[in-house]
């Protein structure tokens, strides 16, 4: 069962992205949150990992200091909010944005813990099938007015699966993402070309 710890975060988190939307839609970030959370628990997850899922960006998106985190949850759940950062808010100004995913990327190889790379999979089903969704909404013109191109992503989908599958095994959750990474493909890129 869930403690009140767990309602603590989900406040925390509802606080620190209260002004923050999902890219194309509008929708609350928090939506992602609760989303990646859903995934860890249905997976086994314990509410340690479920915690880590409901902060999991609060460094990356928020200036958030990491004492503050860490003194308001514990150093397990500071560890998969900072495994599952590629870079602090106030730190990616210095790395492209390509140096800070193979440097993520890296560290999950290395050092993440098994919580940690299963918040990091949650996290990638829920964002590549919103990315999903958006392009069977608004199709390939969505990457017009992106960052990244849709290869990019790609990239750096394919890398991510790659370290997880070799981490983690064979669990539902990655299989949904190796689904959507084929799906991604083929609607993102093999259809462009």
């Amino acid at each position: 069962m869930l403690s009140p710890r767990f309602e603590e975060a989900l406040a925390f988190a509802a606080r620190h992205h209260h002004r923050q939307v999902r890219h194309n839609t509008g929708t609350p970030y928090v939506s992602h949150l609760l989303a990646t959370c859903a995934i860890v628990l249905e997976e086994g997850g314990g509410e340690t990992a479920a915690i880590g899922a409901l902060l999991h960006d609060v460094l990356e998106d928020q200036p958030t200091g990491r004492g503050a985190l860490r003194a308001a949850f514990g150093d397990e759940v500071y560890r998969i909010v900072h495994d599952c950062t590629d870079a602090d808010h106030g730190e990616r100004q210095r790395l492209t944005w390509r140096e800070r995913k193979r440097a993520h990327l890296g560290r999950m190889d290395s050092e993440a813990g098994a919580e940690s790379l299963l918040v990091i999979a949650a996290d990638k089903v829920c964002s590549l099938q919103s990315l999903v969704d958006d392009l069977h909404r608004f199709g390939p013109e969505l990457f017009a007015s992106s960052a990244r191109s849709a290869e990019e992503l790609l990239w750096n989908y394919r890398e991510v699966l790659a370290v997880l599958q070799r981490r983690l095994g064979d669990r539902p959750v990655l299989l949904r993402l190796r689904k959507l990474v084929a799906e991604y493909a083929a609607l993102a890129v093999d259809r462009a070309r």
